[in-house]
């Protein structure tokens, strides 16, 4: 009898519900060690402050931000952006491994220890490297971004936002729409780069060794391009109401700032607020009650999904 394929999601969705206490204590793990690698940045957020360290940094470049609440999240992103890479990449292979074990049945060693982490960070570390190239456009413009627009004499980031939409024709207005276009250009070519190393996190990297388990997922991107493409498109549109949630509870606080009637001091004001991560409590919980109600619940589901479509499709009758 021939045998039908089960594609990765259908293969995900039997994981998820057959094992739901060992993918949940999964999830838990993996909420837990993000949680401690964003902290400096969620405290900097809330506060306003970061241990008094954002008071040296605007003594160290001047007072060029005008206040020091806007140094606060640069400060609490330059401590999480290591922990992201020593505690959440290596783990993204540990937890790969589990998840592996799990929709197939595999002996595949997970375990945390001295000797495993070490060999997961040297993998996470290459998969950074390799990636690099396609993020630094992105934070660049981050950068360029979080320098220029808080400039304490507004006049300067008008007029740079004006010339730039100058160039075709547009104005102030016209400045916005390039900004924004760069800004989803960059985050889509680092999205690109990032996907591209999804099968290398699926790699024994603790039996096979880093470098054949970049051949092999070299070999299995191309062989599998199609499935794992379009696993990573429907994980998109499950992300979607999520997305859409917390761009709502966004958008609702902003429009309810008071205007000036000028856009381009209304749109300054607007990007202030975000990048100072000043929000309201009410809207702080909209945003915590969205992702833990629409993005949580189908965190498992994606992430099954990928290692199915990255590790084999077991077949049914």
């Amino acid at each position: 009898m021939q045998q039908k394929a089960i594609s990765p999601h259908k293969r995900a969705r039997q994981v998820y519900f057959h094992r739901m206490p060992k993918v949940l204590a999964l999830l838990l793990f993996q909420v837990f060690i993000r949680l401690v690698a964003f902290g400096p940045l969620l405290y900097a957020g809330v506060t306003g402050s970061f241990l008094g360290l954002e008071t040296q940094l605007g003594l160290i470049i001047g007072s060029h931000f005008g206040q020091e609440t806007l140094l606060a999240p640069i400060c609490g992103l330059a401590c999480s952006l290591p922990l992201y890479v020593l505690l959440v990449m290596p783990m993204r292979f540990q937890t790969a491994a589990y998840r592996i074990s799990l929709l197939h049945d595999l002996p595949r060693e997970s375990r945390i220890n001295a000797h495993n982490y070490l060999r997961w960070l040297l993998a996470a570390l290459l998969r950074l490297a390799r990636a690099l190239p396609f993020l630094l456009p992105f934070f660049a413009f981050i950068i360029l971004y979080y320098y220029y627009i808080p400039y304490p004499d507004f006049i300067v980031p008008m007029l740079g936002i004006s010339n730039l939409g100058d160039l075709i024709g547009q104005g102030f207005i016209g400045g916005v729409i390039i900004i924004g276009l760069a800004g989803v250009l960059s985050a889509l070519l680092a999205a690109y780069g990032w996907k591209r190393d999804i099968p290398f996190e699926q790699q024994d990297v603790l039996k096979q060794g880093i470098r054949l388990s970049l051949k092999q997922a070299r070999m299995l991107r191309r062989r599998r391009r199609r499935i794992i493409n379009r696993t990573v498109s429907f994980n998109l549109l499950l992300c979607l109401p999520a997305v859409a949630g917390v761009l709502l509870a966004l958008g609702s606080y902003l429009l309810s700032l008071p205007r000036s009637g000028m856009l381009a001091m209304d749109y300054l004001n607007m990007a202030i607020t975000l990048i100072q991560l000043n929000l309201p409590e009410k809207t702080l919980i909209m945003i915590i009650l969205v992702m833990a109600v629409l993005w949580l619940p189908v965190l498992p589901l994606r992430k099954l999904a990928l290692s199915a479509a990255t590790a084999g499709r077991p077949k049914q009758p």
